[in-house]
């Protein structure tokens, strides 16, 4: 478009009054905008509290800053910044607020002169939206071990427990950060539980502590129960102090051993694990006193095994009493 064409539709503007029209429009919006603004309005703002003075130690969350509401009152003029601004900043000390646990609560009261400071000169407060100003202390997280608190098991007879184990060993809590430092534990509580006959599980929940969570929740503990089962060897007999003259040869060589064992360690005991005696005063005895089915009983059997109980000779027949001499003598007692 040329000079002259912007010319002729300017000049066809003013034949028009388009300009008169839109100076008129201006002015009036003008005058509305400042008669609306004059008048009183309430609204809302963001107040943001600045905790000052925190302990060492203590971390709270957002970094100190704690927002609240509040209701204010006056004209538009200096009410209309705040339409398009954060709201405003006042500061707290941290010996202002009330704690309990990890919250920190303070009168919304304690801060209403810094806020009226900090408003335009027609403005006042109507309300606070919250009674209180409250802030977090912050939480972390930490891993320490399950203390195993006392437990009361007893098996069934003919049954015995060989372990208790837990899982997990350790657990991850969550706690205040200036607390976090004194938890050196998750302790389980104290637990009975009577004739178990069998491998089993239990769960158990944590004591209450200062941590705020513990994950996992819970602990299993696994109790392993083995029963007793019989087990025979056969064992070489040492004969003590036989007199000479008395034939061996008809005497056993071996005899067996039964004996219990938990079956968890049945295959930990060997025959070589126990020794077997028969002094002659016993021997003696049984066959004088015409008793000498009592002889098995008369077997000393000792056992190197931890694992063993309840050792003794079984099986042997009637010995043949003509073993003994006849020409030692023997006091009957």
């Amino acid at each position: 478009m040329d000079i002259d064409s912007l010319k002729k539709a300017f000049e066809k503007a003013k034949g028009n009054n388009l300009v008169v029209f839109l100076f008129f429009l201006l002015v009036s919006c003008s005058l509305w905008l400042s008669l609306t603004l004059n008048r009183v309005y309430e609204t809302d703002i963001c107040v943001s509290v600045r905790v000052d003075n925190i302990p060492d130690g203590i971390l709270l969350e957002n970094e100190g800053d704690v927002a609240t509401r509040v209701v204010l009152r006056g004209e538009g003029t200096d009410l209309f910044g705040y339409l398009f601004d954060d709201g405003i900043t006042v500061p707290a000390d941290y010996s202002e607020f009330n704690r309990k646990g990890g919250r920190l609560a303070m009168p919304t009261n304690v801060i209403r002169g810094r806020v009226i400071e900090q408003l335009g000169p027609t403005l006042s407060i109507k309300n606070f939206l919250t009674d209180s100003v409250v802030a977090a202390v912050k939480r972390v997280t930490a891993v320490v071990p399950v203390k195993k608190n006392r437990l009361d098991l007893s098996a069934v007879k003919g049954c015995e427990i060989v372990s208790v184990k837990y899982n997990p060993e350790s657990v991850r809590i969550t706690a205040l950060v200036d607390e976090v430092s004194g938890i050196r534990d998750v302790r389980t509580p104290v637990f009975a539980c009577d004739g178990l006959a069998g491998d089993t599980v239990f769960e158990l929940s944590f004591v209450p502590g200062k941590y705020i969570e513990v994950h996992p929740e819970m602990v299993q503990v696994n109790v392993g129960v083995s029963r007793y089962v019989d087990g025979l060897v056969s064992v070489p007999v040492e004969y003590v102090k036989f007199p000479s003259d008395v034939d061996l040869g008809v005497m056993p060589r071996d005899v067996d051993v039964k004996y219990e064992v938990l079956e968890i360690n049945r295959d930990k005991v060997k025959s070589t694990d126990f020794s077997v005696q028969l002094f002659f005063d016993d021997y003696a005895y049984c066959v004088m006193a015409g008793r000498p089915g009592d002889l098995e009983k008369r077997f000393v059997v000792s056992s190197l095994s931890p694992f063993v109980r309840n050792a003794m000779v079984v099986g042997v027949e009637r010995l043949d009493t003509a073993a003994v001499i006849n020409t030692a003598e023997f006091e009957l007692w």
